[in-house]
């Protein structure tokens, strides 16, 4: 194995060359700081609630902050071999993989406050949302930051810069192991975890599950990124995930 600064040589600016810090390390100081951001943002009080957003455009920015543009490149922000053919097939198992994951959440619980899609219901306040638009209006509101600035922004950072990290340091194995498992804790806050005036509760066993779900989702991300050479594959995945589940959130009454 290779150690992870002399790994990293090339791939991150000067100004972070300098510091020794090797890149892995550094992955995981960003996330652990954009994590803490998006979590104070979900569960502190109201007036910080514009954290989500700005912790997601953060993370547009981390290539810019951080790498060369040989590290822009090895992240996977180059052309995807295969060209629009490979990123509507992305787009598809997206989809795909977007309604098998609602259509588990449907049928995987027993009670409804274990189910994954009724948290994302009431995450996205879309028993208010009904009472004054329509589904088509609701999607609308939702396809920016649900298509666009949500997956851009976590591919950059779990299947680029934490996947790129440890796979130098390690390997793409690896990668997808650390970047999967972050990936999937980080998604706590849409199900699993709550807080209330007795502190914070873990919903164990369907937590537990939805955490694996986003690692099942991760891997696949990870593999489009993989096949194709190219992280916009990855978001092409992501966003039609997200999609998939969105519409179905919106359209299906009892979702």
């Amino acid at each position: 194995m290779r150690d992870g600064a002399v790994a990293g040589a090339g791939f991150l600016r000067p100004i972070w060359k300098r510091l020794g810090i090797a890149p892995w390390v550094l992955a995981l100081i960003v996330l652990a700081m954009l994590a803490g951001a998006r979590f104070y943002a979900v569960f502190g009080p109201a007036q910080v609630r514009w954290l989500f957003l700005a912790q997601v455009l953060v993370m547009w920015l981390l290539p810019a902050i951080f790498l060369t543009r040989k590290g822009w490149r090895a992240i996977g922000l180059s052309s995807p071999r295969g060209g629009a053919a490979a990123i509507a097939l992305c787009v598809a198992i997206g989809v795909l993989a977007g309604l098998a994951f609602f259509a588990i959440s449907m049928n995987a619980h027993g009670l409804p406050a274990d189910s994954w899609i009724a948290s994302v219901r009431t995450g996205m306040q879309l028993d208010e949302m009904r009472k004054a638009m329509g589904p088509a209006a609701i999607f609308g509101l939702l396809a920016v930051p649900v298509l666009i600035v949500t997956p851009v922004g976590e591919e950059i950072l779990f299947r680029g810069l934490i996947q790129q990290a440890f796979a130098m340091r390690w390997n793409w194995i690896v990668g997808m192991v650390v970047n999967g498992l972050a990936f999937g804790l980080v998604l706590l806050h849409v199900h699993g975890l709550t807080h209330d005036a007795a502190g914070f509760h873990l919903r164990l066993v369907s937590g537990e599950l939805f955490v694996l779900g986003g690692v099942a989702l991760s891997a696949l991300f990870t593999q489009c990124r993989m096949q194709t050479g190219s992280l916009f594959a990855a978001m092409a995945a992501h966003a039609g995930c997200n999609a998939a589940v969105i519409s179905a959130v919106v359209l299906v009454p009892n979702g």
